[in-house]
């Protein structure tokens, strides 16, 4: 059985991520994308690219931001998510650079998280992953 091009792009869209963030998972909600799992997030943005030109970006200065979907604004078809926020866990500068920082100079940054992927909207409302199309180009895949 062959599976749906929409099928295999959503599930390799998260395989990497799930590497370094197992507790995180994206929302599907019929009219918001939101995340769950995951602690200690600062600074995280998200953006959302779509079709005609479709572009959103949500930011959140704790924790993890939720974007809502824009009734009428938002055409039918598939966007795409791109998610990036910085960790509360602390990683060790290897080389040094003089920042002009004096004593206030850290050793340290802060680990970076990022996570993608898609979904897509149909008469205004994001369809569940389980529901989506056959085919990411719209048309039906075969089985």
């Amino acid at each position: 059985m062959k599976r749906s091009i929409t099928a295999i792009a959503f599930a390799a869209s998260f395989a990497a991520t799930s590497i370094f963030a197992a507790e995180v998972e994206p929302r599907f909600q019929a009219g918001a994308l939101s995340f769950s799992g995951g602690t200690g997030f600062t600074n995280a943005s998200l953006k959302i690219t779509g079709p005609g030109d479709f572009e959103a970006e949500e930011t959140a200065s704790r924790g993890l931001p939720v974007f809502r979907v824009r009734g009428g604004r938002m055409k039918d078809g598939f966007y795409q998510f791109s998610l990036s926020a910085a960790t509360d866990e602390q990683v060790k500068i290897k080389k040094q650079v003089n920042n002009g920082r004096g004593d206030n100079t850290r050793d340290y940054t802060l680990k970076p998280f990022h996570m993608s992927g898609m979904f897509e909207i149909s008469r205004g409302t994001i369809v569940p992953p389980e529901e989506m199309k056959a085919g990411a180009d719209g048309d039906a895949a075969s089985e």
